[in-house]
């Protein structure tokens, strides 16, 4: 099978998602339309992309806006593909969770707020409008356990934030505008995530018994997430560098004290004391890391506790140093920020820890893809429904594309892609814009009815080693010829 069958055949599940037949066929069309058209990603250039403009599209909108289907099981197909690509021995599964803005220009689009622009100066802080989405994606390990993972998103959940009421209004708008800051913040909605993927995996064999690690980054390392785990989910995280720690409570006396029982013991070194204290052990680990495999030096504290995560709750804390790096072969050595971690199982080994923070950058790279080549949030849609439906349309999309290439070619690069540029002859696996080239090629070549084995040898052919252009050698008789 090629990239298009399986990607076909991956779309039949969600037959079921949708309650008629005519609607998953609307839904069918327009997933292709808005993955292969060349300009904006718009539900009309989608449309026009595969050839309906002349036709009536009304319900192509309204299935955005009024066909009800939920749009979590759109990602139950990736989930239930994942059973191939997991590591054996019930090994756990990773996850990693982070929240984006999708840029918005319209004020009055339901769940449009300000933020602050990521992309910004620290010394000149700017602020965009856009719609605030928490992703989940879980982060498949490369098949030969030495190069990078592949994040494949499961969720993707709106996150926006309440409208503040003006300073007359009533106490009641009031107390309803803070009831809501409290169940639609960022923490609340990572909880209900997790809760909502440790019960899909619990739902499927495969899955059922695996532990769930969910990697997040200091705004998701708080009491309100640390406190409601969802069982069998650890959780590891970035801590500030300051954190009061405790090591655990010693063996208690058998005289009686005043006050209430003591639940942790003394204090414990910061994170940013661990880093500097030469009496730690380092650990140097191997990890793969921007681009190769390299010894990671680490240092930690086994159990440890943090008021501010709950008392009862044993942490393990992990401080990564520095990793020196040279922006030329003869500049000189810099090095990088040092990482604070913690994990809620100290059980869990040192590397795992390590290399499973190490591949949470995937999920960055997705938030990249999805913007700049899926077109995320790019329809100019006004229902508050069709607002929050149509990314998560188009992330579940993105996310069953990457899951048939992964089931088709696996995760190293292949004949059946483009060859690549000179610029980067070292890339290991197929990025998101490889994927697409070879849908469309691949649908173009359906299309035209050509039965033959795709292949682009048409297209671009491998060039030589040596490719510098030949010198232009300039003689007396080559002079006569120009001048006559």
């Amino acid at each position: 099978m090629n990239l298009l069958e399986t990607f076909e055949s991956l779309l039949l599940s969600w037959r079921s998602v949708f309650p008629q037949q005519r609607s998953f066929e609307r839904a069918r069309r327009l997933t292709f339309g808005l993955l292969i058209c060349l300009r904006s990603h718009l539900t009309t250039n989608a449309i026009c992309a595969l050839g309906r403009q002349f036709q009536d599209w009304s319900a192509d909108y309204r299935l955005l806006s009024r066909s009800p289907w939920n749009p979590h099981r759109l990602f139950d197909a990736v989930i239930d593909g994942l059973s191939p690509l997991l590591a054996p021995n019930l090994a756990p599964i990773l996850t990693a969770l982070d929240d984006t803005v999708f840029k918005k220009t319209g004020r009055k689009i339901p769940g449009v707020s300000t933020f602050r622009d990521p992309l910004s100066r620290s010394f000149h802080i700017n602020l965009i409008r856009g719609l605030r989405f928490l992703q989940a994606g879980v982060l498949l390990p490369f098949s030969t356990g030495d190069g990078p993972a592949r994040c494949l998103p499961i969720r993707l959940e709106p996150a926006p934030v309440p409208p503040k009421p003006k300073k007359k209004d009533s106490e009641e708008l009031w107390k309803e505008y803070r009831r809501k800051q409290k169940i639609q913040c960022l923490s609340q909605v990572g909880v209900r995530v997790l809760a909502s993927l440790r019960q899909a995996f619990d739902s499927r064999p495969a899955t059922a018994l695996r532990q769930l690690i969910a990697l997040v980054d200091g705004s998701y390392t708080n009491h309100t997430v640390l406190t409601q785990l969802p069982q069998r989910t650890t959780l590891i995280g970035r801590i500030r560098k300051d954190a009061k720690l405790f090591f655990p409570l010693a063996a208690q006396s058998t005289s009686k004290s005043k006050g209430r029982p003591r639940r942790y013991g003394l204090p414990a070194p910061t994170p940013q004391q661990v880093l500097r204290d030469d009496s730690f052990p380092v650990y140097i680990l191997p990890c793969f890391i921007a681009g190769k495999t390299r010894k990671i030096k680490v240092k930690t504290i086994p159990i440890v506790f943090w008021r501010k995560g709950g008392c009862s709750l044993p942490l393990r804390l992990v401080v990564i140093k520095p990793l020196g790096y040279k922006l030329a072969k003869d500049s000189k050595l810099l090095y990088r920020d040092p990482a604070f971690l913690i994990c809620t199982d100290p059980n869990l080994s040192l590397q795992t820890v390590v290399q499973s923070y190490v591949y949470r950058w995937e999920i960055e790279c997705n938030h990249r893809d999805e913007k700049q080549f899926i077109g995320v949030a790019q329809g100019q849609v006004r229902s508050k429904l069709a607002v929050d439906r149509l990314p998560q349309f188009q992330v579940a999309a993105y996310s069953l594309l990457m899951l048939s290439s992964l089931l088709t070619y696996g995760f190293s690069r292949t004949d059946h892609f483009l060859p690549l540029p000179k610029w980067r002859r070292k890339s290991i696996r197929p990025s998101i814009l490889d994927i697409l080239n070879l849908l469309r090629a691949q649908l173009f070549a359906r299309a035209s009815g050509s039965n033959s084995k795709l292949t682009f040898d048409d297209f671009a052919s491998t060039p030589p080693e040596d490719t510098n252009s030949s010198k232009l050698t300039i003689t007396s008789d080559s002079l006569s010829t120009l001048a006559a």
